[in-house]
């Protein structure tokens, strides 16, 4: 089957409902353009080191700008859309980045927590440590769609065969 996909490239800053309303307007742009799958980027709702700042405008599941608008989106635009990730709040204090598929009627058909964490130490001194805020996911997932099957990877998830 041939089908038209769509990747997204977002600058993501650090308010959610500014990334939502630039997120959208990509969207409908593709759809436009006949994609019927749509991929944005991971952490397509919020960029932000700080960490306490990022938990201060984190929501839930049900409630993240991020899921909500892409699932509206894909009911009206009756198209998939894949939210590459985004942050999470979780009830213990800690961050899942997720991912999401969302079908043509608008529900959610698959939800994927990053497994592996980058937790690296740079040259230059800079130092990345995602475990400390973010949750790792246990489960691989892939999608069978009538397009296609898709396999869910976040970024570094990608250097890691296994999935």
């Amino acid at each position: 089957m041939t089908f038209k996909a769509a990747a997204i490239q977002m600058c993501s800053g650090v308010d959610p409902e500014k990334n939502a309303v630039e997120m959208e307007k990509l969207i409908r742009e593709a759809a436009a353009n006949g994609a019927v799958y749509v991929q944005t980027p991971e952490m397509t709702g919020a960029i932000q080191k700080d960490r306490a700042a990022l938990r201060a405008v984190l929501k839930d599941e049900d409630t993240d700008i991020i899921a909500t608008t892409a699932a509206r989106l894909a009911k009206e635009l009756g198209i998939y859309v894949h939210v590459g990730s985004t942050a999470i709040a979780r009830d213990d204090g800690k961050i899942d980045n997720r991912g999401f598929l969302f079908a043509p009627d608008g529900q959610r058909i698959c939800a994927y927590d990053k497994i592996h964490m980058f937790d690296v130490d740079l040259d230059n001194g800079e130092s990345w440590r995602e475990s400390a805020a973010y949750e790792p996911g246990t489960n691989a997932r892939v999608a069978t769609l009538p397009l296609a099957s898709f396999g869910f990877a976040i970024c570094y998830d990608v250097r890691f065969p296994s999935l």
